[in-house]
């Protein structure tokens, strides 16, 4: 098994500086109380963040701009794109009727295994589910979003090509299910299972795919967008 820990470079190091001018300016209240109204941490995440000790993350970057009225491309150009992405995720969904709802089918494309994220140019057409199907997968509307899925990490579970339904709105019972998940910028589709005291272990669902295994600690790069529920394939 792999562990991932983010490494500070120069960048995260800037990052940090260009934080602190604002946190200065600002002045919040103490970084307890502001880590733990904004979802950063505690009071020793804050610090590191500041510090650049740790590295930032999505996740405690858009915690600081909320709580510093900023824009996250002010002080970390870096994560702004990732940041755009997961907004493509989370848009108004199209209309839909009684017996049928449609659902968006964003326009990124989630890694089944390894490599870089790849963005077509705009939304495709929206996928129509039965409306009692998606309640029976506990799915609602607003909260449902197709992506692509490529690679080979998930089969024969979700072959290479498949078209996955993710659920926006299950992204804290991590027990071994499919999710989809941002990490170091990429976007991929594992099963995550919470390990207490440890962080998050990705585990690919192909025994004979490399790394099998790979643990995302607190503090990395790291953010759940939602339970994989369903998936389908061309023949």
């Amino acid at each position: 098994m792999s562990s991932k820990k983010a490494i500070v470079t120069d960048e995260h190091r800037e990052e940090a500086r260009a934080l602190r001018e604002i946190w200065n300016r600002v002045k919040p209240r103490n970084q307890k109380e502001f880590g733990a109204e904004f979802g950063i941490g505690g009071q020793t995440a804050v610090s590191n963040f500041l510090s650049g000790t740790s590295a930032l993350s999505l996740k405690a970057a858009a915690g600081f701009a909320a709580g510093l009225g900023c824009r996250i491309e002010d002080f970390s150009p870096r994560l702004a794109a990732p940041a755009a992405q997961i907004a493509e995720l989370t848009p108004p969904p199209p209309p839909s009727s009684d017996e049928y709802t449609s659902v968006r089918y964003a326009n990124v494309r989630f890694a089944n295994g390894t490599g870089k994220v790849a963005y077509v140019a705009a939304d495709k057409p929206a996928l129509v589910f039965r409306t009692d199907f998606l309640k029976k997968a506990g799915v609602s509307q607003a909260n449902a979003v197709v992506v692509d899925a490529t690679g080979h990490s998930n089969e024969p579970k979700i072959p290479d090509g498949s078209i996955v339904l993710v659920n926006r709105g299950d992204k804290e019972r991590l027990n071994g299910d499919f999710y989809a998940f941002r990490a170091d910028g990429e976007l991929l589709i594992k099963r995550l299972q919470d390990v207490p005291g440890a962080g998050v272990l990705a585990i690919a669902d192909n025994p004979s795919f490399k790394p099998k295994q790979i643990m995302y600690r607190e503090g990395d790069d790291f953010e759940v967008i939602g339970r994989a529920v369903w998936a389908g394939i061309m023949l």
